[in-house]
């Protein structure tokens, strides 16, 4: 993984480290997208995808989780959207 994208991904986990919501399908959601950036960032010994596949699918769950914060969030909202355009930007 190249540099850019890892500061990314990391200034993310940060970002969603300082959300501290009062409810549990949003405490559910972040703790999920958290799941996948450390399985991304640090890679899956158990698992047969490719990089490439693990970019796909941590790009969608990003999506999913801006659209839930959009406007409730907005540090965390931005840091999602870079996050976003990092990848789409990788050619992922």
């Amino acid at each position: 993984m190249d540099d850019k994208r890892q500061r990314t991904l990391q200034n993310l986990q940060r970002e969603l480290r300082t959300v501290q919501p009062a409810d549990p399908l949003v405490k559910d959601r972040i703790d999920r997208l958290n799941d996948e950036l450390n399985r991304t960032l640090n890679g899956d010994p158990n698992s047969n995808l490719n990089r490439e596949d693990d970019f796909k699918r941590l790009q969608k769950s990003i999506q999913e989780t801006l659209e839930s914060f959009e406007g409730h969030h907005p540090d965390l909202t931005e840091a999602l959207r870079i996050a976003i355009n990092t990848l789409v930007n990788a050619g992922i």
